[in-house]
């Protein structure tokens, strides 16, 4: 921890990451080894995790509210991926998706209705690589360099993925509307 806490710049800084990495590190390396099966791996995205939180702390504002307990899984997730990628590039992978807020357009007035359910259903199909960039953009309001910067990939990339999985979304909802029409 000392490590992370010398990437801060100010008293403020370091007190608000000791306190997120005292109560969320046993949670965050639950997450990892969920979805690594292997305890040095889980250690090594936590890790990660926390680096990219050191760049990211603005993004949290009450370390204990439900928000940065979800921010932290999504970016502990994201590193584990990362790291089964590195690994085994061909193993499918699987997630979940925190509930957030949005926007004002077709996928918003989804949310904003019943059909929530239907919306999550058909993110959790995407490709993890677009429901990863969705997630962080869509319901975290993150910059395209923020993202970019957590993922390790161009900020390009990053917008590339989120208009190719809101499009992909959008195709899904219009393919499922039709069939429930034709029903």
């Amino acid at each position: 921890m000392v490590l992370f806490l010398a990437l801060l710049d100010t008293q403020e800084e370091q007190e608000k990451f000791r306190e997120i990495y005292e109560n969320y590190r046993h949670f965050m390396w639950y997450i990892a080894q969920q979805k690594l099966k292997d305890t040095h791996l889980a250690e090594d995205a936590v890790q990660e995790a926390f680096l990219a939180l050191t760049r990211h702390l603005d993004k949290v504002e009450d370390a204990h509210s439900p928000r940065t307990k979800k921010f932290l899984a999504t970016i502990v997730r994201s590193k584990a991926i990362d790291l089964i990628r590195k690994n085994n590039p061909q193993e499918e992978l699987t997630d979940e998706l925190p509930e957030g807020k949005a926007g004002r357009d077709i996928l918003d007035q989804l949310l904003v209705k019943e059909n929530y359910n239907r919306l999550i259903s058909c993110v959790l199909e995407l490709d993890d690589n677009y429901r990863v960039v969705f997630e962080y953009k869509y319901l975290y309001r993150m910059s395209d360099e923020e993202i970019a910067d957590i993922l390790g990939i161009s900020a390009k990339n990053v917008n590339v993925r989120y208009f190719r999985a809101r499009k992909k979304l959008q195709e899904m909802i219009r393919k499922e509307e039709k069939s429930i029409e034709e029903a």
